[in-house]
């Protein structure tokens, strides 16, 4: 269970430092960050297909699950597990066969088109020549905090795939103790200045201070994460749509963007969100550690 935090340093150093990176484990999962993943007709993946920001397009077999973030899923061959799509369409054959469940969850028409022209060319939009806008144009600020929202997105939607038990044990924790976890997120955030200015002053640990930063900010994210799923879940109570981690993770994520977008009081939100977030990891040990 240690190795949690460790995973998610490296899901976060890989994403900042190699956005267009091919991932692979030993369980022979296919993970294609910014591209397409493409199973041949004689290809067999004994482990979990993944595209961010990119298609799945499954010709042979899947042992494991499908899945396409800002993409969609083409089904041709066989996939033994579920097939989910967010953010893109999910197409199957009629000679497709997928024993698990399909989840479509769409969060706007052609979005993964427009991610995809947003990330290599600039966003474009209109019909015909010379009838598009640059990324820039639209104004930096609406741009970086729309490409923040899909970055988040792109790697807790990687995370949960990852974690999806311990992160979905965190989420249901999340209106345990409130008042003690603010408050433990209040005190990291006071005490983390203060240890890296001790750390300066030791040759030992200026080399530690961006693993440091580096696990304040796992921690930070993970609890974000089980904060999106439970407001997605509350969200979702309403709005009745097909129940799923992805589902009520999209909702919550939705959901803190556009409060967040609320001049002043966006900014007290987000902090009292990070607080919370913080409290709830250090609580629960990155979701290794649920108090009955």
């Amino acid at each position: 269970m240690r190795g949690i935090p460790i995973k998610i340093l490296l899901i976060l150093a890989i994403l900042l430092l190699f956005p267009g990176t091919a991932l692979a484990d030993g369980k022979n999962d296919r993970v294609q960050i910014q591209g397409d993943v493409v199973v041949g007709e004689n290809e067999v993946i004994m482990g979990d297909a993944v595209s961010i920001m990119g298609s799945v397009i499954v010709d042979g077999k899947v042992m494991g699950d499908v899945v396409a973030i800002m993409g969609d899923v083409t089904v041709n061959g066989e996939v033994m597990g579920d097939v989910t799509s967010i953010g893109g369409r999910v197409t199957r054959s009629d000679s497709a066969r997928i024993y698990g469940k399909i989840t479509q969850v769409g969060i706007g028409e052609g979005l993964g088109d427009i991610i995809k022209n947003m990330t290599k060319y600039g966003f474009h939009r209109g019909i015909g020549l010379n009838r598009g806008i640059t990324v820039f144009s639209m104004g930096f600020p609406y741009v970086a905090r729309l490409m923040h929202l899909l970055g988040l997105m792109a790697l807790g939607s990687l995370t949960i795939i990852l974690f999806p038990n311990s992160i979905k044990n965190v989420a249901d924790e999340v209106d345990r103790d409130t008042a003690r976890r603010f408050l433990i997120g209040f005190l990291a955030i006071i005490l983390m200045p203060i240890v890296i200015m001790l750390m300066l002053v030791t040759i030992i640990g200026i080399p530690l201070i961006p693993l440091a930063l580096l696990l304040v900010a796992a921690a930070g994210f993970y609890g974000y994460l089980s904060v999106c799923i439970f407001l997605g879940r509350k969200l979702n109570e309403q709005l009745h749509l097909k129940p799923g981690i992805f589902t009520e993770y999209i909702l919550g994520a939705l959901l803190l963007w556009l409060v967040q977008l609320v001049p002043f009081v966006g900014t007290i939100f987000g902090l009292l969100v990070l607080m919370l977030s913080l409290g709830i990891t250090a609580d629960t040990r990155f979701g290794t550690r649920i108090i009955a």
